[in-house]
C-alpha cells in the first residue's frame, strides 16, 4: 500500500479549510477506498484507525432500531462529496452507527495519527476540522426537527432541498441531480413508509416543483420546492466561496 495517494480535491465543506490548510491535510491521505452500493463501509462498534473523506457518491449513517426480528434501519444522516463521513471517529475511536454506501462510492482515508500530528501543529486547522463535526451535529438537529414537526410533504421536500444545496457546493448547481436514493432510503431518512413516499413524490410532481424517477431528481421550480420545504440553509453553515 502506498504511503501517500493523490490528494482529494478541496470541494464542498472542505472549503472551510484554507487552500494552504487543505494542502497540508490532503498530503497525509494514504489510501483510496471503493465500495459498491449497499456495502457497509464502517461497522458500529469496530475500532477505527482512519477517517474518510467522500470523493464520489452518497454515504449514509445508519442505525438499527428494535429487536432482531422486528428491527428497522434508520438513516440518520447523508454525506455528499467533500464531507468527512466519520471525522467524529477520530476522538471517539468507534462509532455508534454504521457507515453505508448508498451509491457506488470512492473515499480517501487519512490515518488518525497523522491527523493528530497536523492538528498539533496548527491550532486554527484544529478548530476548522472540529467545526465540521459541529456542522454534522447541526444537521442532525435539523433532521430531528424535520421528522418530529413537519408534515410528510414538507419532510421530503426539505430533504431534497438540503441535498441539492450541499451538492451545489460540492459539484456545482444543476437542474437535475443523480441521487440514486430508493423510496425506501427516502422513507428511512424521513420517517415514512415507502408507500407514503410514493404518494409524496406524486404530490411534488403535481405541484410542479420537482420530479423524482429512477434515482434522478429534476428540479422544475426551485423556488416552489424551497417554499414547500420551508427551507433555511443557515444550519448548514456553508463556507464562503
Amino acid at each position: 500500500m502506498p504511503d501517500r495517494i493523490a490528494p482529494p480535491d478541496r470541494i464542498g465543506m472542505l472549503r472551510h479549510l484554507s487552500p494552504q490548510q487543505w494542502k497540508i491535510t490532503s498530503q497525509e491521505f494514504d489510501e483510496r477506498r471503493v465500495h459498491t452500493a449497499g456495502e457497509v463501509i464502517s461497522d458500529r462498534g469496530v475500532p477505527l484507525s482512519h477517517s474518510l473523506v467522500l470523493e464520489r457518491g452518497l454515504v449514509g449513517r445508519r442505525i438499527l432500531s428494535g429487536r432482531q426480528r422486528v428491527a428497522k434501519h434508520y438513516l440518520v444522516a447523508l454525506q455528499v462529496p467533500g464531507d468527512f463521513v466519520d471525522l467524529h471517529a477520530y476522538p471517539l475511536g468507534v462509532l455508534d452507527h454504521d457507515i453505508v454506501a448508498i451509491t457506488d462510492v470512492t473515499l480517501a482515508a487519512i490515518p488518525h495519527h497523522r491527523l493528530s500530528a497536523i492538528m498539533a501543529a496548527d491550532q486554527d486547522l484544529t478548530r476548522r476540522l472540529w467545526s465540521l463535526t459541529l456542522v454534522d451535529a447541526a444537521i442532525h438537529r435539523q433532521w430531528s426537527l424535520r421528522n418530529g414537526t413537519m408534515r410528510a410533504l414538507q419532510r421530503v421536500a426539505h430533504l431534497f432541498v438540503e441535498l441539492i444545496t450541499r451538492l451545489d457546493l460540492a459539484v456545482g448547481r444543476a437542474e437535475s441531480y443523480r441521487l440514486d436514493l430508493s423510496q425506501r432510503h427516502i422513507g428511512d431518512a424521513c420517517g415514512l413508509s415507502s408507500v407514503h413516499v410514493n404518494r409524496i413524490l406524486r404530490d411534488l410532481r403535481e405541484a410542479g416543483s420537482c420530479t423524482y424517477a429512477k434515482g434522478v431528481l429534476v428540479v422544475t421550480d426551485r423556488a416552489a420546492l424551497v417554499q414547500i420545504a420551508g427551507f433555511d440553509d443557515r444550519y448548514l453553515y456553508l463556507p464562503r466561496v
